[in-house]
């Protein structure tokens, strides 16, 4: 059974580990780009939990979703790269490599593909036992085409959306992609407070989000913002709450103190927030300062939009609906199979994105070895 893999991204490294011969065509110069940036470069590769743990941080076609990850779990995922001498370390449920080193998973996953080609690949035309796929380096057939070429987050690193342009020359559909896990840019801006890590809440109509946040030239990273970013759909106002005031409460407790020293948040960043406001007494607020306080602390209005030359991730792309679950086989086209983030399917941070590529990659990989 030939087997050919577009993409050695994380999805790619891991469906060739699992077949024996696959040859993965890679347009960079090596494999496990993005993989290498993960986690900091420490590679998060799953979350520990049950599937209903974790499925709650997955966005698209969750019975869809819930199929695939039942198929392979992340205790799964943990043994599997167990046995390829990848020892598991623990942190709040994230699990990192003991090492702490992402190129530790990466060669891991690499020593055991067999081949990997340096090539673009220019189309695919479905044969009638196989697949011819045309390559700026050449020609070549297979019997099985697993496509694993990313989504177009990160194009420096090879997800630049040309397996969308794949899929869809063999007729498959794709739900519009779009910034996912990026940061935000915002207006007005609190570049004023670069650096600064606060517990935030951003909204956005019945949308909220909570979870640390970094204060940067352009607006804001950090898991909340990163998570958040796939509702946004291009500029839209939202909400950032940095916590509650009560300042009746402090007018008795700390009424000789300056407000930025008494607010929940860095003194720093209360000056952004509040200006001149910031470097009053407490005790001497007027009605109305105390009600701009409160709301600019508890409600931030802001201007934002996701920055997508940051995005770790694409919300969109190839529709659930064209896909078997049980073996990320086409509906459409038969012997072509799918893995990883060229699928309409995205996740929090926190370990969640990798576990899907890794558990879609195996389900297409056992399919294709039982064929």
């Amino acid at each position: 059974m030939t087997a050919i893999i577009i993409g050695g991204g994380a999805a790619g490294l891991y469906a060739a580990s699992l077949i024996p011969g696959a040859v993965i065509i890679e347009r960079n110069a090596e494999c496990g780009r993005k993989l290498l940036l993960t986690g900091g470069g420490r590679c998060n590769y799953t979350h520990k939990g049950t599937v209903p743990d974790i499925l709650p941080h997955y966005h698209g076609n969750i019975a869809f979703i819930r199929k695939v990850l039942y198929s392979h779990t992340p205790e799964d995922i943990i043994s599997c790269l167990e046995n390829l001498g990848i020892r598991p370390k623990d942190e709040d449920g994230k699990i990192f490599p003991l090492r702490g080193d992402a190129q530790s998973v990466r060669d891991a996953l690499l020593g055991k593909t067999g081949r990997a080609m340096k090539a673009s690949v220019l189309s695919i035309e479905r044969m009638e036992r196989s697949f011819r796929i045309t390559t700026d380096e050449g020609t070549l057939e297979a019997e099985k085409v697993i496509l694993a070429a990313g989504g177009n987050s990160y194009p420096a690193t090879g997800s630049d959306g040309s397996g969308f342009r794949l899929a869809s020359s063999l007729g498959h559909s794709i739900v519009s992609p779009r910034p996912a896990l990026a940061p935000l840019e915002i207006i007005p801006s609190l570049r004023d407070a670069e650096g600064i890590t606060a517990e935030v809440v951003l909204s956005k109509g019945k949308t909220r989000i909570g979870g640390s946040a970094v204060i940067t030239k352009r607006g804001i990273s950090g898991p909340a913002a990163e998570n958040f970013s796939r509702f946004l759909t291009g500029r839209e106002e939202i909400r950032i709450s940095f916590g509650k005031t009560d300042i009746a409460a402090l007018r008795e407790s700390s009424g000789k103190s300056l407000v930025k020293n008494v607010l929940p948040v860095p003194p720093r960043l209360a000056a952004v927030l509040l200006g001149k406001s910031a470097e009053k007494k407490v005790a001497t607020l007027s009605k109305q300062e105390a009600a701009m306080i409160e709301k600019s602390i508890s409600s931030f209005s802001a201007s934002a939009k996701p920055i997508a030359a940051g995005a770790m991730s694409t919300a969109g792309g190839i529709s659930t609906d064209e896909i078997t679950p049980e073996t990320m086989e086409s509906k459409l086209v038969p012997g072509l199979y799918f893995a990883g983030e060229i699928i309409d399917v995205d996740a929090d941070c926190g370990g969640y994105s990798l576990t899907w590529a890794f558990a879609s990659a195996y389900t297409a990989a056992m399919a294709i070895r039982k064929a």
